[in-house]
């Protein structure tokens, strides 16, 4: 009698361990949009009569990042480049799928619904402090177009690359 006891509750602690020990799923999808400026731009006069045309004013894109995971009730970011360039990032829990990007008539849907967890990653600005990739990750900084470094309340940290980010057409500033 006493064996069965001593098997079964050691087959539940194998089992509680090998749960908490589980990798969760982690789907990582990225997008980017420019904007292009709802005024053309116009030349100036200089003196004497001579048209010097204006330079079309860049605006950085938009980064629309999600992450979409099982088992892991919130993560937090450590670090997060983006075409090897550092910066700083929120990131909160999306409450509404699905997740759709809409310009004029035109929708982009960026998360479909799904019974996973989903976090929005939203970039702040670049990092000014100059860290560099630790040796580890500095390979897939230079290889992928966005690498993200997270942590579990565990203390598990994960790292998730995208190849490329998608591009989404522009969208007209107003």
């Amino acid at each position: 009698m006493k064996q069965i006891v001593f098997i079964l509750s050691l087959t539940i602690l194998s089992t509680a361990v090998f749960a908490q020990k589980a990798k969760p799923s982690l789907k990582l999808k990225s997008f980017q949009r420019g904007t292009i400026s709802g005024v053309a731009p116009t030349s100036t006069i200089e003196l004497g009569g001579k048209e010097k045309p204006s330079k079309e004013k860049k605006h950085a894109p938009e980064y629309y990042i999600y992450l979409i995971a099982s088992k892991v009730p919130y993560f937090k970011i450590e670090r997060i480049w983006i075409n090897q360039q550092l910066y700083l990032a929120s990131i909160d829990k999306v409450s509404a799928l699905p997740v759709v990007l809409q310009e004029g008539k035109k929708k982009d849907t960026l998360v479909k619904y799904t019974d996973e967890m989903v976090w929005q990653i939203k970039i702040i600005g670049k990092d000014r402090t100059g860290i560099k990739p630790k040796k580890d990750i500095a390979d897939q900084v230079k290889t992928n177009e966005l690498v993200i470094r997270l942590n579990d309340p565990s203390g598990n940290v994960f790292t998730k690359t995208s190849k490329h980010i998608t591009v989404l057409d522009a969208a007209r500033m107003q």
